[in-house]
Order: C-alpha cells, then sequence, then structure tokens
C-alpha cells in the first residue's frame, strides 16, 4: 500500500472519527459505524449487535444488505421482532461455540472468513436459509469485537461481502486493519456515549427514587410529584410540535427539554426537610394526631356537666323541664357532630359557620374545679381555617419548601445543560404578576420553563383525584379557575390557550384523573 493511499486512510479514518465525536444519539451513532465501515470496505451489508442480558446474548441493532435494500435499525424502521438476538450462551450455560458473532463476543478477537459456504467452523446454516429466501449470495464475513474502555466487548459489528467491481472478495489483511482502526474509533465514541447515557438514566432513576420517597413522605398530595412532569413534558413537546400559532418560531432543544424533565420531577424536592406533620395534615386539627378526639372527650364531660346537673335538681326537688334538658344533650350532639365535619377541610368555610365554631368555643366545662372553655384559641383558629386545612402558620411552613427546594438544588454539581435546575423547580408558586412565593419574580423574571412548572402544578392540584380532603374538581372548574388566573395575569396566557386548543387538558385527563371528572368542554369559552 503506497504512501498515498496510507494517508488517504488516515485521512478518512480522523474524519469518521470527528463525524462519530458530535453524534449523541446511540441508534444513529450505530447506524453512522456501520455506514463508514461498509464505504471503507467496500462491503454490501453488515450488521452492528450490542451485548444484552448482562452478556449472555447479541441484539441486532443496526442491519443494512444494499442489494437487498434492506436497511433495518437507526434513521430507518427498527430491526423487526422476527429477528432474534444471538446467544452468546446457550441454554444450558455453556459457550456457544458455533455462531461466528457469538465466538467474536467471546473472544475479543476478529474472525476474518473468505467464503461462508465453504467454511467448517461456524454454522453459517441461518445465512444459508436467508440467502435462499431473498436470492442472495453471503460470501467474505468481517466479524470485528467493538470493546469498551475496559477492554470489555460491547458490541460486534459484521461486514459482509467485500466488493471489487461486480465481483464478492474476500477481506484483506490492509482492509481488515483499516477496519479494525475504524471499530476502535467507533467503540471510543460508542463507549462515551452509553456512559453518558448510564448516568443519565442513573440520574433520572435517582430523581424518581426522590420523588416517590416524597409521595410516601407526603400521603395528602397523593401521586401530585410524578403527575407534575408528565404534565410539564406534554407542554414542552407540544410548543415543540406547535408551527401554527404562538409558538411556532420557538422550540426547545433536547438539553433544554432534559433541564425542564429534571425540574419538573424535583419541583417539590424541599419537602424532604418540610415536618410530616404539615405535609400529612389531612384534617384541621392534625398535627403528631387528630385533636378532634381531645374535643370528643371535653364533649363528653359537657354532657356529663348537663346530666349531673339536672339529676341534683332532680334530688333537691327542683322541677326542671326534661324536654329542654333533652333538647340541650341534642344541641350538643349536633354541635359535636358540626365540628367534626369542620375539622374535615373544604373548598370554602363562611363567616357564619366560622362564627359558630367560636360561640360553640366559648361554652366551658368544669375541669378540677376550674371552668375552661370548650375550645381553645389554637382549636379555633384550625376550625375556622377557610379553604383546606392548613391554617396561617401551617402555610408558611409549607411555603418555605420552595426556598429549600433552591437551596438544596443548588448544592449540586450540575452539568452545563442542568444548570438552571434549582431556579426553574424553585419558581413553580410565582406568578407572572408578581403575587406568587418566594420572591415575588414577575414578568420576564419569569421564564418559560417555570411558567409551563406552574401551569402543571395548579392543573395537577386542582384536578387530582387523590387528596383525602376534597374531590378532585371537574376539567371545566379547574380550568374556569386557570382562566380566571391567566386573566389576572397569574400564569402565562400563551401557555394557557395553548393548553387549551391542543386539548392537553383532556389527553391528561384520559390518563391521570377519574372519568367523573371529565365533563364536556366547550373549548371556545375557555381561551384568554
Amino acid at each position: 500500500m503506497d504512501n498515498n493511499t496510507n494517508n488517504n486512510n488516515l485521512k478518512k479514518l480522523i474524519d469518521i472519527g470527528r463525524a462519530l465525536s458530535r453524534e449523541k444519539n446511540i441508534d444513529f451513532l450505530l447506524e453512522k459505524i456501520l455506514v463508514e465501515a461498509k464505504t471503507i470496505s467496500n462491503s454490501d451489508g453488515g450488521t452492528v449487535y450490542l451485548v444484552i442480558d448482562e452478556g449472555k446474548k447479541l441484539n441486532f441493532e443496526i442491519m443494512h444488505t444494499e442489494t437487498l435494500g434492506i436497511k433495518f435499525g437507526g434513521s430507518s424502521i427498527p430491526v423487526p421482532d422476527t429477528i432474534y438476538p444471538v446467544k452468546i450462551y446457550t441454554n444450558d450455560g455453556q459457550e456457544n461455540t458455533h455462531n461466528v458473532a457469538a465466538v467474536c463476543a467471546l473472544k475479543g478477537k476478529t474472525i476474518n472468513i473468505d467464503d461462508a459456504y465453504t467454511n467448517e467452523e461456524y454454522d453459517f446454516s441461518g445465512t444459508k436459509g436467508f440467502d435462499e429466501k431473498n436470492n442472495y449470495r453471503s460470501k467474505s464475513f468481517l466479524t470485528v469485537p467493538l470493546k469498551d474502555h475496559k477492554d470489555k466487548v460491547i458490541g460486534v459489528m459484521q461486514l459482509i461481502n467485500a466488493q471489487s467491481g461486480d465481483d464478492i472478495i474476500p477481506y484483506s489483511d490492509e482492509l481488515v486493519n483499516l477496519v479494525e482502526a475504524l471499530s476502535s474509533q467507533a467503540s471510543v465514541a460508542l463507549t462515551n456515549q452509553m456512559l453518558v447515557n448510564e448516568q443519565k438514566q442513573l440520574f433520572r432513576s435517582f430523581i424518581k427514587l426522590v420523588a416517590e420517597a416524597l409521595e410516601n413522605k407526603d400521603q395528602a398530595t397523593g401521586g401530585h410529584c410524578n403527575r407534575v412532569p408528565v404534565l410539564t413534558m406534554m407542554i414542552a413537546e407540544e410548543i415543540n410540535d406547535d408551527k401554527t400559532d404562538h409558538f411556532k418560531d420557538f422550540s426547545f432543544s433536547e438539553d433544554e427539554l432534559d433541564e425542564l424533565y429534571v425540574s419538573g420531577w424535583l419541583h417539590d424536592f424541599g419537602k424532604v426537610a418540610t415536618p410530616e406533620y404539615v405535609m400529612n395534615k389531612a384534617t384541621k386539627l392534625e398535627g403528631l394526631y387528630d385533636k378532634i378526639d381531645q374535643i370528643k372527650l371535653k364533649f363528653e364531660i359537657l354532657k356529663r356537666d348537663v346530666e349531673i346537673a339536672y339529676y341534683k335538681n332532680k334530688v333537691n326537688e327542683i322541677d326542671l323541664d326534661k324536654d329542654l334538658i333533652e333538647s340541650e344533650l341534642k344541641q350538643i350532639k349536633n354541635d359535636m357532630a358540626f365540628l367534626e365535619h369542620s375539622n374535615i377541610g373544604g373548598e370554602f368555610m363562611s363567616d357564619d359557620l366560622k362564627n359558630r365554631v367560636k360561640e360553640i368555643g366559648k361554652k366551658e366545662i368544669k375541669i378540677n374545679d376550674n371552668n375552661i372553655c370548650l375550645l381553645s384559641e389554637d382549636e379555633i383558629e384550625n376550625l375556622t381555617i377557610s379553604r383546606g386545612t392548613l391554617s396561617s402558620k401551617d402555610l408558611k411552613i409549607m411555603q418555605q419548601h420552595v426556598v429549600l427546594t433552591y437551596t438544596l438544588l443548588s448544592k449540586l454539581p450540575y452539568p452545563d445543560h442542568l444548570k438552571q435546575v434549582p431556579f426553574y423547580a424553585g419558581c413553580h408558586h410565582e406568578k407572572i404578576d408578581g403575587s406568587g412565593y418566594p420572591n415575588g419574580y414577575k414578568g420576564d423574571k419569569l421564564p418559560i420553563q417555570a411558567r409551563i412548572i406552574a401551569i402543571a402544578d395548579v392543573f395537577e392540584g386542582l384536578t387530582a383525584p387523590d387528596r383525602p380532603y376534597k374531590e378532585g374538581y371537574k376539567l371545566s372548574k379547574a380550568l374556569t379557575i386557570l382562566k380566571g388566573m391567566a386573566i389576572d395575569g397569574e400564569i402565562d396566557s400563551d401557555l394557557f390557550n395553548l393548553f387549551i386548543i391542543k386539548k392537553l387538558y383532556l389527553k391528561y385527563a384520559n390518563d391521570m384523573i377519574d372519568k367523573k371528572q371529565i365533563d364536556h368542554i366547550e373549548e371556545k369559552e375557555f381561551l384568554v
């Protein structure tokens, strides 16, 4: 081989190495590896396998045969399920020494075969069956291992039918050296990308684990941490698909989508430090336990005092109206039932109902010869909470989770494309008009990523089917509330309109909420 040929081959390998290093998608990378190997060796066909099932099998990832027009995997259609993986080990755990690709994986060495039909070392019955079915002639084979940085075989590349003009020729030593050099470059690129993907998968699995831990800690909000990222990504992907409306000139890159995905999953991360008695406060009086039971005991004392007074007066021959006593006992029972109902929490508590709680609280009982009010100030404050189960003190503690989300997430050493995760996650309770918390950011201070998570967070909260203290709203009611927020400038009106026009609310609802919550929507009535 002359110097010009060597120089040309070297230049080809350098160019190929650059091209392979730039490809981030593993499927496309595998395809590019095979295409470049076929080109440099002038092969008619080839296959790239990856080792799977803990080193027990080789899976067909890419298959090309030019003269038959076969292209599977990569940018083409997937390899058919009918093409089964090659077993590296037999069912009884023995090495598969009959298949050339399996032996290549086992030994980690290149295998060069001039003619499959005359070769007696390996079983080519499958190849011959393929040839007969497709009127093809497989002849020369070059099978090369792909190894990672630890010299472990991670895949196999097999080239078929080297060509010279119209003739099929064996793979020469020069071609073998060239393909092995290319396979080394390909292995480096493949290993790097596989390591990146493994790290990404590990990180994603970790954040899902964190979300699952939060769900177990915060039973009152059910699957919130799992549903918000689902809706977040539905909105983001619809923005990328929107080619006609407001977002036609905008799209998220793959890295930006990954950043948003992580932010959505970690938006409530700060709740790891939120006290459980606040997070799991299913009733207004719940703390370490539900104090409604203490109030029931005080009501029993109240009943006792009424009954004791009745019998004392009777002993002293003081005439008392028995009906009046029974009426008083009945009122005590009704008051207790009312407080139990008030303790559950709900959407709204009127001033009249609050005043009734306060009046009941003024009644007195005697304990150790001391008269005390039936309800303490703390019990009255909690039982008169207007919405939900959290008092103003509880709300401040709960709202602190957003600050903690930003503070804790900021401690992680993110790669460049995830640098904004703490900020996006920490802004999910901010509002465009500046009325949100914890920082009161508004307008351009809130990027579209934070606005998307905010809408997803609110809509999930409104429609959540598993809150113990309230039923999830029907779609019409939830969208009415969101529309009001859009009109008032609290959430992004363009995102809200996209949410309606693209029927994202319905796509989400069909998978994530109870069917009884899905009612008919006249979409034009909700557009802002």
